[in-house]
């Protein structure tokens, strides 16, 4: 089917952050003399949590611990905004699915529900290679009542589209930001990145390897591009057993 509206979800479908996050937060432990260091096992789980505050609280949690979750977070964000300065790539794919959106007239989102901050970040060490003016509707935490993987932050780009959600595509990567697009009633892809990629989705999630711009000329996805879809039921978040 053809579609009106293309909607890139988390910061991890448009670059591959997660690793330089990581080292960001590692750097943060060490500006506020705290002794945790996530290595890239622990990470790995942690991401189960989405949400940088939300991750420094489930870990703090988790080790019994009393810290300054603000004072962290700042530094997180100060050390990654600095990591992104340089530029940073986007992935394969996705600047060729921008372009055919475009060539249809197609609506862009970017339906992120991190902190504004870390939005700006991302998008300035991605303009040379994409404009951020190409989106029509640009997501961040202050805009949303709830984070993924409740679905508001979609909802929201829906209703400032002008779309209804069968004439909407999504792309996430991580099964809980997937289970928020999902939940407002989209097709939605999941492609992984790095530190994701061994995870499961629920069985209505189409897994691929790469986009391809025949997602959105009203073909199937192409069979080179289509992994086997990973069908799990859809179940409460647990706890990563990195931080049990």
């Amino acid at each position: 089917m053809s579609y009106s509206a293309l909607l890139l979800g988390s910061i991890g479908v448009l670059a591959e952050t997660s690793d330089m996050q990581r080292r960001a937060f590692n750097t943060a432990f060490e500006m506020n003399e705290i002794d945790w260091h996530w290595d890239q096992d622990t990470y790995r789980a942690l991401l189960e949590v989405p949400g940088g505050k939300a991750r420094l609280n489930y870990y703090a949690k988790a080790q019994a611990v009393d810290v300054d979750i603000a004072a962290i977070y700042e530094a997180k964000l100060q050390v990654f905004e600095a990591a992104l300065a340089g530029g940073v790539d986007l992935r394969p794919g996705i600047a060729d699915l921008i372009a055919e959106a475009q060539t249809q007239q197609m609506k862009l989102g970017f339906v992120t529900a991190t902190d504004p901050r870390q939005v700006a970040a991302i998008l300035k060490g991605l303009q040379s290679a994409i404009d951020p003016s190409v989106f029509d509707f640009i997501g961040d935490r202050t805009i949303a009542a709830r984070t993924k993987p409740a679905p508001d932050i979609y909802n929201e780009a829906l209703r400032h589209l002008g779309v209804t959600s069968n004439a909407a595509l999504a792309i996430e990567d991580t099964p809980e930001s997937a289970q928020a697009a999902v939940a407002a009633g989209i097709r939605t892809l999941a492609y992984p990145g790095a530190e994701t990629d061994s995870r499961s989705f629920v069985a209505v999630v189409e897994l691929i390897d790469m986009p391809h711009v025949s997602l959105l000329r009203g073909a199937s996805v192409a069979a080179e591009t289509l992994s086997a879809t990973r069908a799990v039921g859809a179940a409460a978040l647990t706890a990563p057993a990195a931080c049990r």
